[in-house]
């Protein structure tokens, strides 16, 4: 009975969130590109930092090699409409930066591509960044959190632990994220009994997230959320240890090589390869926007949806003419209708059964643990 409740709790949560299975590329596809072993600077990283404690770069932001390796990860994934990109610029350093909107989503984020083998960090204490929020003043008016992965899947195990840039845009920071303050998490909710991370089998993924919800264990907003456009510029993501815990003065890790596209899709379980298609399909970004901007019509101007679909036909024969605006207007419609209604077939046959299904398995567990006892 646990195997089969097992089984169906994973299919409920990865057709629920497919925010932790499908992978949004930032342009083109990159994982087909060989890893390059990129250049230590460990030495320079501790001269940098001016700490007893050893720093060594896994991913070296002050080259471009390293955004290769990385992948977009916004709310589009799950019905939000914000954008990021990552841009490597000539001072040496890694733009990531975009405007995060709440509508639908409220977060941000990129993570690296799948390792090939796990990245062996027992002898570490924690990831460490070198960054600095150059968009503003206020990084408390945001959730930054840093996630890990220790199994090769991109299944629903994933840990997240938070921190914080200091108030300056000019100076670069080092922020330290110890193992200690990974939490397992499930969307952006912690699982309270979840187990500890645990490093010992190497990790297989690290990204970084910028988000409106609170790092705990219901799904809170943050408060005074600031929403819009951000910039953060990074120089290294590595992992570090402290001095005073090993007599040791170097932390060797080697660079992580990456699953190339095609070795990704065959690891992928039958119901992914199923499954994410069909969600890009029913949830494409554009979609979503043209969602978003006929909620915005109705909302603060009023406008029946009737009337939202004909302004949006006449701005766009401004451009294109009146014939092709037509044709466009009419196969949005008619994609957008058939969407809708394939989501509603998607709720009644698959979503509430499994829902149902669901908490029947947990009456049934609940019973099994406190079962009645007759006089």
């Amino acid at each position: 009975m646990m195997v089969i409740e097992r089984a169906i709790t994973k299919l409920l949560f990865l057709i629920l969130c497919p925010a932790v299975t499908a992978w949004v590329p930032r342009n083109a596809p990159t994982r087909e590109k060989a890893c390059t072993s990129l250049p230590s600077s460990w030495l320079e990283t501790n001269d940098f930092l001016g700490t007893d404690d050893i720093y060594t770069p896994v991913f070296n932001f002050s080259q471009p090699e390293a955004l290769e390796m990385m992948g977009r990860l916004d709310d589009a994934i799950m019905g939000g409409i914000s954008t990021s990109s990552l841009a490597f610029s000539s001072d040496g350093f890694t733009r990531w930066g975009g405007v995060c909107r709440i509508d639908g989503g409220g977060f941000c984020g990129f993570r690296s591509n799948a390792f090939r083998q796990p990245l062996h960090v027992a002898d570490a204490d924690g990831f460490y960044l070198i960054g600095r929020l150059a968009s503003d003043l206020e990084p408390e008016r945001r959730v930054w959190k840093f996630s890990t992965r220790t199994k090769p899947d991109r299944g629903e195990v994933v840990y997240q632990a938070p921190f914080t840039f200091p108030k300056n845009q000019t100076a670069w920071h080092l922020v330290n994220i110890p193992f200690d303050d990974f939490r397992l998490v499930r969307g952006p909710r912690i699982v309270t009994d979840g187990p500890p991370l645990n490093t010992t089998g190497g990790i297989y993924q690290v990204g970084m997230t910028m988000s409106k919800f609170v790092f705990g264990a219901n799904t809170t907003e943050l408060t005074d959320f600031r929403d819009g456009f951000f910039e953060v510029q990074l120089k290294e993501i590595g992992l570090y240890k402290r001095q005073q815990q090993s007599s040791s003065k170097e932390l060797i890790v080697e660079s992580p090589q990456m699953l190339s596209e095609s070795e990704f899709k065959k690891q992928q379980p039958l119901i992914l390869k199923i499954i994410i298609p069909v969600f890009r399909l029913l949830f494409s970004e554009s979609s979503r926007r043209r969602k978003s901007a006929m909620k915005l019509l109705r909302e603060r101007r009023g406008l029946s949806r009737g009337r939202a679909i004909l302004f949006g036909l006449r701005n766009r024969a401004k451009s294109v003419g009146l014939v092709r605006s037509l044709i466009t207007t009419m196969s949005i419609v008619a994609a957008d209708s058939l969407r809708s209604t394939l989501i509603v077939a998607i709720r009644l046959v698959v979503q509430y059964p499994l829902s149902l299904l669901r908490k029947g398995m947990r009456v049934l567990r609940r019973g099994r643990r406190n079962p009645t006892t007759s006089s």
